[in-house]
């Protein structure tokens, strides 16, 4: 199993939740992925870091390199906002 953990800073914050209703819509509808968290930041740090994140399950390194060309994940190319930064990271679990 692979977990594949990003963190998001959005161009503008005011579309947080249109972007997580997506990343909830495609780890329900994507056959690729075990199983889908997301989160916002919480933390009370100055508002400068990631606004929010995703942890994303796979069973193996296939579905995990399959995963972005997928359909849902090309949605969320064409229908999610802008991005700042995204900063992902892979390990096994």
């Amino acid at each position: 199993m692979i977990k594949h953990v990003s963190v998001f800073t959005l161009k503008d914050k005011m579309e947080i939740d249109h972007f997580i209703t997506l990343l909830e819509e495609v780890g329900n509808d994507c056959s690729l992925i075990v199983n889908s968290e997301v989160g916002c930041n919480i933390s009370k740090q100055p508002a400068i870091g990631p606004h929010f994140g995703d942890i994303i399950e796979f069973k193996d390194e296939a579905d995990l390199k399959a995963y972005p060309t997928s359909k849902e994940h090309q949605r969320l190319l064409k229908e999610g906002p802008e991005m700042k930064t995204v900063t992902a990271i892979d390990y096994y679990i």
